[in-house]
């Protein structure tokens, strides 16, 4: 992973060695300081190529999702379909959460602080779980809309403009999918993930409802609201999925055990490992975390340990699920 400064002034400090020379320098930063020359915050790790992504993706989220409800909106209002409408309140919840996503992408971006020494990323976690939670919020709508379609008996919808709407719903939704997945593989976020999944959850909403609506054409007058009713559920399923996930996030799940693998892998490739005896990941928000404990050769000096254990933490950082590493040596013979 490539690193870039939070662009605060830097200062080198080291050790003068014959000839004057600063062959092994640190770099801390003022202000970031506690007593004693010690560094109490991280670097910043979002590179500007990660920033851009994020604010295309936000952008195209917003745009798209805005277009469509107004769209589904005025189809809904003017035809009277429980199911259009139950697909124009799923739209309301996207573009409100595109906001909410959009704001929160730039607070994960800041670079880490004094109050927040690794920096802002967990709240992308924050973003998703709110994702989800207005995901469960429009399946709500769509069944209360569906339940209140089938007690009062639905109408026949006559208007041909769900026939326009809805398959141009379906397509551009089928594109955000597609895009937004793109952005989410590029960046390994959570958050633009957990939207790529809104945008497959409303291609199945606007197929739905076109089945719905086509069988009320054809006298199947129920067929509407039976539809808004599949569309709630299939919208509980995929917000139980996203907020299983930002809750795991948020509250410390271990990766998958092919992470562990990875890892364990990864560290006994570095010449100087004996042997590995604890790996522990954990979630904290989107990335992973790695506590890792090594066992080397007593006998070996304190230069050639920190620079072996150095080649571990890289090696382990290198890893794209992987935010942080820990390494933890040990000599060989200990229990």
């Amino acid at each position: 992973k490539s690193r870039s400064s939070p662009g605060k002034l830097a200062f080198c400090v080291s050790q003068q060695i014959a000839g004057g020379e600063c062959p092994r320098p640190f770099f801390v930063w003022r202000g970031d300081l506690i007593s004693g020359g010690v560094e109490r915050i991280d670097q910043d790790e979002i590179v500007p190529h990660t920033r851009h992504l994020y604010l295309r993706a936000g952008l195209f989220s917003l745009s798209g999702n805005l277009l469509l409800l107004a769209g589904k909106g005025f189809v809904a209002w003017l035809t009277g379909s429980s199911a259009i409408y139950a697909d124009a309140a799923d739209s309301a919840s996207d573009l409100a959460y595109s906001l909410l996503m959009m704001i929160g992408l730039w607070i994960s971006l800041q670079p880490p602080d004094t109050q927040h020494p690794h920096g802002h990323q967990r709240v992308e976690s924050l973003i998703s779980l709110f994702i989800g939670l207005m995901m469960g919020m429009a399946g709500y709508r769509a069944a209360n809309k569906g339940v209140s379609a089938w007690a009062m008996g639905s109408r026949r919808i006559v208007s041909a403009w769900p026939f326009v709407l809805l398959p141009l719903t379906f397509c551009v939704k089928g594109g955000m999918y597609y895009a937004m997945q793109r952005f989410a593989r590029r960046s390994g976020s959570s958050a633009l993930l957990a939207s790529a999944k809104d945008n497959l959850t409303d291609m199945f909403s606007s197929a739905t409802a076109l089945v719905g609506v086509s069988l009320n054409q054809l006298g199947v007058t129920l067929a509407d609201p039976a539809a808004a009713f599949l569309i709630s559920l299939w919208i509980f399923f995929n917000a139980f999925g996203v907020l299983r996930t930002s809750v795991g996030e948020l509250v410390g799940r271990a990766p998958s055990s092919d992470l562990y693998e990875t890892v364990v892998e990864t560290v006994q490739s570095v010449s100087g490992v004996s042997h590995v005896h604890r790996v522990i990941l954990e979630y904290v928000g989107p990335r992973v975390r790695a506590d890792i404990h090594i066992n080397m050769d007593p006998r070996l000096t304190l230069d050639k340990v920190h620079g072996v254990s150095d080649m571990v933490t890289e090696r382990v950082e290198a890893l794209d699920e992987v935010e942080h590493a820990f390494v933890h040596v040990e000599p060989s013979d200990a229990e």
